[in-house]
Protein backbone atom coordinates (compact mmCIF):
# COMPACT_ATOMS: atom_id res chain seq x y z
CA UNK A 1 0.00 0.00 0.00
CA UNK A 2 1.22 3.23 -1.06
CA UNK A 3 -1.18 5.87 1.02
CA UNK A 4 1.07 8.89 0.30
CA UNK A 5 -0.19 8.34 -3.18
CA UNK A 6 -3.89 8.88 -2.81
CA UNK A 7 -5.06 11.38 -4.25
CA UNK A 8 -6.72 13.55 -2.17
CA UNK A 9 -10.17 15.09 -2.56
CA UNK A 10 -12.27 18.37 -1.11
CA UNK A 11 -14.36 21.14 -1.98
CA UNK A 12 -13.65 24.54 -4.99
CA UNK A 13 -15.16 27.39 -5.44
CA UNK A 14 -14.86 29.29 -9.59
CA UNK A 15 -13.79 31.97 -11.00
CA UNK A 16 -16.37 33.09 -13.81
CA UNK A 17 -14.01 35.86 -15.08
CA UNK A 18 -13.43 37.52 -11.73
CA UNK A 19 -16.58 36.26 -10.49
CA UNK A 20 -16.66 34.10 -7.45
CA UNK A 21 -19.53 31.56 -7.60
CA UNK A 22 -19.72 29.07 -4.60
CA UNK A 23 -21.66 25.49 -4.70
CA UNK A 24 -23.81 23.72 -2.66
CA UNK A 25 -23.23 19.98 -3.96
CA UNK A 26 -19.66 19.81 -5.40
CA UNK A 27 -18.44 20.86 -8.79
CA UNK A 28 -17.54 18.32 -11.84
CA UNK A 29 -15.32 19.01 -15.10
CA UNK A 30 -15.59 16.42 -17.44
CA UNK A 31 -13.46 16.51 -21.12
CA UNK A 32 -15.94 16.05 -24.12
CA UNK A 33 -14.14 14.44 -26.69
CA UNK A 34 -15.31 13.65 -30.18
CA UNK A 35 -13.66 10.72 -32.41
CA UNK A 36 -13.76 9.58 -35.87
CA UNK A 37 -13.57 5.78 -36.16
CA UNK A 38 -11.07 4.59 -38.67
CA UNK A 39 -11.80 2.38 -40.81
CA UNK A 40 -10.34 -0.41 -42.70
CA UNK A 41 -11.03 -2.94 -45.09
CA UNK A 42 -9.05 -5.75 -43.12
CA UNK A 43 -9.70 -4.89 -39.68
CA UNK A 44 -12.89 -2.67 -39.66
CA UNK A 45 -13.20 0.02 -37.27
CA UNK A 46 -9.82 -0.51 -35.84
CA UNK A 47 -8.88 2.90 -34.54
CA UNK A 48 -9.91 6.40 -34.03
CA UNK A 49 -9.07 10.19 -34.40
CA UNK A 50 -9.44 12.75 -32.02
CA UNK A 51 -11.65 15.49 -34.32
CA UNK A 52 -13.51 17.73 -31.52
CA UNK A 53 -12.61 18.80 -27.97
CA UNK A 54 -14.48 20.82 -25.39
CA UNK A 55 -14.83 20.73 -21.46
CA UNK A 56 -17.70 20.99 -19.56
CA UNK A 57 -18.00 21.99 -15.97
CA UNK A 58 -20.68 21.49 -13.81
CA UNK A 59 -22.58 22.11 -10.66
CA UNK A 60 -25.33 23.51 -8.33
CA UNK A 61 -24.30 27.07 -7.17
CA UNK A 62 -24.96 28.29 -3.86
CA UNK A 63 -28.27 29.60 -3.09
CA UNK A 64 -26.99 33.39 -3.13
CA UNK A 65 -29.55 36.28 -4.90
CA UNK A 66 -26.44 38.94 -5.61
CA UNK A 67 -25.94 41.11 -8.65
CA UNK A 68 -22.80 39.32 -9.16
CA UNK A 69 -24.15 36.08 -9.05
CA UNK A 70 -27.39 37.05 -10.96
CA UNK A 71 -24.97 38.56 -13.74
CA UNK A 72 -22.93 35.70 -13.78
CA UNK A 73 -25.76 33.12 -14.31
CA UNK A 74 -28.50 34.86 -15.93
CA UNK A 75 -26.99 37.12 -18.44
CA UNK A 76 -28.36 39.39 -20.17
CA UNK A 77 -26.48 38.82 -22.82
CA UNK A 78 -28.64 35.75 -22.93
CA UNK A 79 -31.87 36.76 -22.00
CA UNK A 80 -32.93 40.26 -22.85
CA UNK A 81 -31.17 40.19 -26.34
CA UNK A 82 -32.91 42.52 -29.39
CA UNK A 83 -31.31 40.63 -32.43
CA UNK A 84 -30.28 37.00 -32.73
CA UNK A 85 -26.66 35.57 -33.98
CA UNK A 86 -24.88 37.21 -30.79
CA UNK A 87 -22.26 35.07 -29.31
CA UNK A 88 -21.96 32.94 -25.81
CA UNK A 89 -18.13 33.32 -25.29
CA UNK A 90 -16.86 35.95 -28.12
CA UNK A 91 -13.49 35.90 -29.87
CA UNK A 92 -11.40 36.87 -26.69
CA UNK A 93 -10.03 34.32 -24.27
CA UNK A 94 -12.58 34.39 -21.19
CA UNK A 95 -10.85 32.98 -17.50
CA UNK A 96 -12.82 30.06 -15.81
CA UNK A 97 -10.38 29.30 -12.52
CA UNK A 98 -11.56 26.24 -10.82
CA UNK A 99 -9.97 26.77 -7.28
CA UNK A 100 -9.44 23.63 -5.12
CA UNK A 101 -9.43 23.56 -1.58
CA UNK A 102 -6.07 21.55 -1.43
CA UNK A 103 -4.55 24.36 -3.38
CA UNK A 104 -4.63 22.33 -6.35
CA UNK A 105 -7.29 23.66 -9.74
CA UNK A 106 -7.69 23.97 -13.06
CA UNK A 107 -7.65 27.35 -15.01
CA UNK A 108 -9.18 26.89 -18.60
CA UNK A 109 -8.47 29.65 -21.33
CA UNK A 110 -11.32 30.02 -22.64
CA UNK A 111 -14.98 29.28 -21.32
CA UNK A 112 -18.33 30.60 -20.50
CA UNK A 113 -22.00 29.76 -19.70
CA UNK A 114 -23.94 27.33 -21.73
CA UNK A 115 -26.63 26.62 -19.64
CA UNK A 116 -28.10 28.97 -16.93
CA UNK A 117 -29.88 27.84 -13.61
CA UNK A 118 -33.87 27.16 -13.25
CA UNK A 119 -35.00 29.31 -10.35
CA UNK A 120 -37.10 27.74 -7.88
CA UNK A 121 -38.88 30.66 -6.04
CA UNK A 122 -39.75 29.29 -2.54
CA UNK A 123 -39.32 27.23 0.26
CA UNK A 124 -38.46 23.12 0.32
CA UNK A 125 -35.84 23.42 -2.53
CA UNK A 126 -32.20 25.11 -3.91
CA UNK A 127 -32.83 28.55 -5.51
CA UNK A 128 -30.72 26.99 -8.46
CA UNK A 129 -30.40 23.99 -10.90
CA UNK A 130 -27.37 22.98 -12.10
CA UNK A 131 -25.57 25.31 -14.55
CA UNK A 132 -23.06 24.17 -17.22
CA UNK A 133 -19.47 26.18 -18.13
CA UNK A 134 -18.35 24.84 -21.47
CA UNK A 135 -14.32 25.60 -21.82
CA UNK A 136 -13.14 25.99 -25.58
CA UNK A 137 -9.66 26.16 -27.30
CA UNK A 138 -8.32 29.25 -26.17
CA UNK A 139 -7.81 32.09 -29.30
CA UNK A 140 -4.46 32.72 -30.50
CA UNK A 141 -3.86 28.63 -29.87
CA UNK A 142 -2.96 25.82 -31.65
CA UNK A 143 -3.95 22.11 -30.40
CA UNK A 144 -0.56 21.15 -29.15
CA UNK A 145 -0.06 24.09 -27.28
CA UNK A 146 0.09 22.84 -23.33
CA UNK A 147 -2.34 25.76 -22.18
CA UNK A 148 -4.45 25.31 -25.23
CA UNK A 149 -7.60 24.22 -23.23
CA UNK A 150 -6.26 24.40 -19.67
CA UNK A 151 -3.55 24.50 -17.14
CA UNK A 152 -3.44 23.13 -13.83
CA UNK A 153 -2.94 26.03 -10.83
CA UNK A 154 -1.88 25.73 -7.34
CA UNK A 155 -3.53 28.51 -6.04
CA UNK A 156 -3.68 28.67 -2.34
CA UNK A 157 -7.14 28.79 -0.88
CA UNK A 158 -8.49 31.49 0.00
CA UNK A 159 -12.17 31.56 1.98
CA UNK A 160 -12.70 34.97 3.30
CA UNK A 161 -15.56 35.69 0.27
CA UNK A 162 -17.37 33.01 1.25
CA UNK A 163 -21.00 33.94 1.05
CA UNK A 164 -23.11 33.30 3.85
CA UNK A 165 -26.79 35.29 2.80
CA UNK A 166 -29.36 32.26 1.99
CA UNK A 167 -32.31 33.47 -0.30
CA UNK A 168 -34.80 30.74 -0.13
CA UNK A 169 -38.08 32.74 0.94
CA UNK A 170 -41.85 31.98 0.59
CA UNK A 171 -43.09 33.83 -2.23
CA UNK A 172 -46.25 35.10 -4.17
CA UNK A 173 -46.98 36.58 -7.68
CA UNK A 174 -48.68 38.91 -9.29
CA UNK A 175 -49.98 38.99 -13.17
CA UNK A 176 -50.79 43.06 -14.40
CA UNK A 177 -53.58 43.84 -13.24
CA UNK A 178 -55.60 41.02 -14.00
CA UNK A 179 -58.63 40.46 -11.70
CA UNK A 180 -57.51 37.55 -8.77
CA UNK A 181 -53.75 37.67 -9.90
CA UNK A 182 -53.04 40.66 -7.48
CA UNK A 183 -51.39 38.45 -4.73
CA UNK A 184 -51.40 34.45 -5.55
CA UNK A 185 -49.55 31.86 -3.68
CA UNK A 186 -48.23 28.79 -4.97
CA UNK A 187 -48.80 24.92 -3.39
CA UNK A 188 -44.83 24.54 -3.65
CA UNK A 189 -43.53 27.92 -4.63
CA UNK A 190 -42.71 28.47 -8.44
CA UNK A 191 -40.16 27.30 -10.87
CA UNK A 192 -38.37 29.59 -13.83
CA UNK A 193 -36.75 27.61 -16.91
CA UNK A 194 -35.30 28.62 -19.80
CA UNK A 195 -35.77 27.94 -23.64
CA UNK A 196 -32.52 28.87 -24.61
CA UNK A 197 -31.33 27.51 -28.18
CA UNK A 198 -27.43 27.96 -29.51
CA UNK A 199 -26.21 26.31 -31.83
CA UNK A 200 -22.50 25.51 -32.22
CA UNK A 201 -19.57 27.15 -34.76
CA UNK A 202 -16.22 25.74 -35.05
CA UNK A 203 -13.30 26.29 -36.47
CA UNK A 204 -11.46 23.57 -38.72
CA UNK A 205 -13.98 21.20 -37.19
CA UNK A 206 -13.27 22.20 -33.65
CA UNK A 207 -16.08 23.70 -31.76
CA UNK A 208 -15.33 27.37 -30.80
CA UNK A 209 -18.44 28.82 -29.06
CA UNK A 210 -21.88 28.95 -29.55
CA UNK A 211 -24.25 31.25 -31.17
CA UNK A 212 -27.51 32.16 -29.66
CA UNK A 213 -30.89 31.37 -31.91
CA UNK A 214 -33.81 32.04 -29.09
CA UNK A 215 -34.44 32.37 -25.62
CA UNK A 216 -37.99 32.48 -23.72
CA UNK A 217 -38.36 32.46 -20.37
CA UNK A 218 -41.08 29.57 -18.26
CA UNK A 219 -42.57 29.85 -14.92
CA UNK A 220 -44.54 26.61 -13.27
CA UNK A 221 -46.69 26.22 -10.65
CA UNK A 222 -49.44 25.30 -8.70
CA UNK A 223 -51.87 28.34 -7.82
CA UNK A 224 -54.21 28.61 -4.73
CA UNK A 225 -55.81 31.79 -5.03
CA UNK A 226 -57.64 32.75 -8.26
CA UNK A 227 -60.89 30.79 -9.39
CA UNK A 228 -61.34 28.77 -12.35
CA UNK A 229 -63.00 31.11 -13.99
CA UNK A 230 -60.39 33.52 -13.37
CA UNK A 231 -57.80 31.10 -14.80
CA UNK A 232 -60.21 30.72 -17.42
CA UNK A 233 -60.48 34.10 -18.64
CA UNK A 234 -56.73 34.40 -17.58
CA UNK A 235 -55.91 30.97 -20.70
CA UNK A 236 -58.33 33.05 -22.77
CA UNK A 237 -59.01 30.22 -25.13
CA UNK A 238 -62.42 30.58 -25.98
CA UNK A 239 -62.98 33.91 -26.04
CA UNK A 240 -63.28 36.70 -29.50
CA UNK A 241 -60.23 38.71 -29.10
CA UNK A 242 -58.02 35.85 -28.04
CA UNK A 243 -59.35 32.70 -29.44
CA UNK A 244 -57.94 30.05 -32.16
CA UNK A 245 -56.41 31.78 -34.74
CA UNK A 246 -54.67 34.61 -32.42
CA UNK A 247 -51.14 35.25 -30.94
CA UNK A 248 -50.27 34.94 -27.39
CA UNK A 249 -48.27 37.85 -27.20
CA UNK A 250 -52.56 39.44 -27.50
CA UNK A 251 -53.79 38.31 -23.63
CA UNK A 252 -50.10 38.80 -21.53
CA UNK A 253 -48.74 41.26 -18.89
CA UNK A 254 -45.66 41.23 -16.61
CA UNK A 255 -45.89 37.88 -14.14
CA UNK A 256 -43.95 39.27 -11.00
CA UNK A 257 -42.60 36.97 -8.19
CA UNK A 258 -41.43 38.50 -5.01
CA UNK A 259 -40.07 37.12 -1.93
CA UNK A 260 -37.99 38.78 0.86
CA UNK A 261 -35.10 40.74 -0.69
CA UNK A 262 -35.96 38.66 -4.36
CA UNK A 263 -38.01 39.74 -7.44
CA UNK A 264 -38.05 38.12 -10.77
CA UNK A 265 -40.28 39.38 -13.51
CA UNK A 266 -41.49 37.45 -16.71
CA UNK A 267 -42.07 39.68 -18.84
CA UNK A 268 -45.21 39.68 -21.20
CA UNK A 269 -45.84 36.73 -20.07
CA UNK A 270 -48.84 34.99 -21.10
CA UNK A 271 -50.65 31.29 -19.95
CA UNK A 272 -49.21 28.47 -21.67
CA UNK A 273 -50.45 25.57 -19.67
CA UNK A 274 -52.87 24.45 -17.11
CA UNK A 275 -55.36 21.35 -15.59
CA UNK A 276 -57.88 21.23 -13.62
CA UNK A 277 -58.46 18.02 -11.41
CA UNK A 278 -61.57 16.58 -10.09
CA UNK A 279 -60.13 14.37 -7.26
CA UNK A 280 -60.35 13.98 -3.60
CA UNK A 281 -56.92 13.87 -2.94
CA UNK A 282 -56.00 16.85 -5.15
CA UNK A 283 -57.02 20.68 -5.18
CA UNK A 284 -59.16 21.33 -8.41
CA UNK A 285 -56.12 23.36 -10.25
CA UNK A 286 -53.20 21.37 -11.07
CA UNK A 287 -50.14 22.85 -12.65
CA UNK A 288 -50.18 25.75 -14.40
CA UNK A 289 -47.39 27.37 -16.80
CA UNK A 290 -46.61 31.26 -18.53
CA UNK A 291 -44.03 31.87 -21.12
CA UNK A 292 -42.63 34.70 -22.51
CA UNK A 293 -44.73 36.49 -25.33
CA UNK A 294 -43.32 39.07 -27.57
CA UNK A 295 -44.14 41.33 -30.39
CA UNK A 296 -40.61 42.36 -31.20
CA UNK A 297 -37.55 41.01 -29.28
CA UNK A 298 -36.84 42.63 -25.98
CA UNK A 299 -36.87 42.21 -22.25
CA UNK A 300 -37.91 39.37 -21.13
CA UNK A 301 -36.73 38.91 -17.82
CA UNK A 302 -35.70 41.45 -15.18
CA UNK A 303 -34.03 40.78 -11.44
CA UNK A 304 -33.99 42.92 -8.11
Amino acid sequence: MILTQINVGGPCKLSDNGTIIYFEDGLKITPTPTYRDVPSDVAGDHDQTLVDLVYKITGRPKAVWTSGYRAALLPTAYTNWTTAGGLCCGSANRSLIVLGADANGFTFTRGCLTKMPDLFLGLGNPLYSEIEYTAYIGTGKVVTDTDAFYTLNTTAWDQTDYPTANQEQLCTLAWGAVTGWDTVYAQEGFKLTHEFKTTPIKQGNITVDQRIQSYRAMLSFTPQQPTTAQLLTAFGLQSASNGIGSRRSGNVADAVITGTGISVTAKSAGMNKGEFIFDSKANRHGEFGMITALTAPGTRLAFA
